[in-house]
């Protein structure tokens, strides 16, 4: 007797399930089965209070569609350890920071999670168009967030003490400060167009490029050929 007939024996005996017809029985059993594929596959990464959560989202799914096939199952899976993931992050952030504002480096792996989620949804054939709605309005709020924290923190600095190994801020006034485009970076590329003239014109060597630079030869070569040959030749 397989999986499926000993649950639907255990269920048929039971008082509360007695008014329900076979079909129903084995409605039972199969999304009992489902919940035990699911803890199965995902035991040794999920929390004991994340197993709620995937249950909860995986007789939402089922409920809504049904997943036949070995890949579709796996598929599901998969999109309910991701919004696993998305949760984890999401009490992460409201646990670790007071500020009214979030990294910036966090908030894009919980986009790129979130974009997961809709390609899982994708695949599976899910109804989308409402998370889609609802994650582009909270990425635009926690983005918000996170650029005003970076405006307002970008002066920080924050460092452990070689002695005490404790951590401290190093805080840099920005007010009053002059804003001066530099000369040393082409976007976020080391780059001195001076120095790259001086390089065309043979007035300084190679490696005099790079000394000043503080690069390879290579690099020199690269930037040179790639950016500064190709400027004049726009002009």
């Amino acid at each position: 007797m397989d999986r499926i007939d000993l649950l639907k024996n255990k269920y048929k005996k039971l008082k509360q399930y007695s008014s329900l017809s076979e079909d129903e029985i084995t409605k039972l059993a199969q999304d009992k089965i489902k919940e035990e594929e699911l803890l199965e596959s995902t035991s040794y990464l999920l929390k004991e209070d994340e197993k709620k959560f995937a249950l909860n989202l995986l007789k939402k799914y089922t409920s809504e569609k049904d997943f036949e096939s070995s890949s579709e199952k796996d598929t599901l899976n998969q999109l309910i350890y991701t919004q696993i993931l998305v949760e984890r992050i999401k009490k992460y952030l409201n646990t670790e920071f007071e500020k009214d504002a979030y990294p910036l480096q966090i908030l894009e792996e919980l986009r790129n999670l979130n974009d997961q989620v809709l390609k899982y949804k994708e695949v599976l054939k899910m109804d989308k168009e409402k998370e889609e709605s609802e994650w582009i309005e909270v990425w635009e709020t926690l983005k918000k967030k996170a650029l005003n924290y970076y405006e307002e923190s970008k002066g920080e600095n924050t460092l452990k003490c070689p002695y005490c190994q404790g951590i401290f801020h190093l805080l840099v006034r920005l007010d009053n400060k002059d804003i001066v485009k530099s000369s040393w970076f082409k976007k976020s590329l080391l780059y001195n167009k001076k120095v790259f003239s001086l390089y065309h014109e043979k007035k300084i060597t190679k490696d005099e490029a790079a000394e000043i630079l503080g690069t390879s030869i290579a690099y020199v070569d690269y930037i040179y050929e790639g950016l500064f040959l190709k400027e004049i030749n726009d002009k």
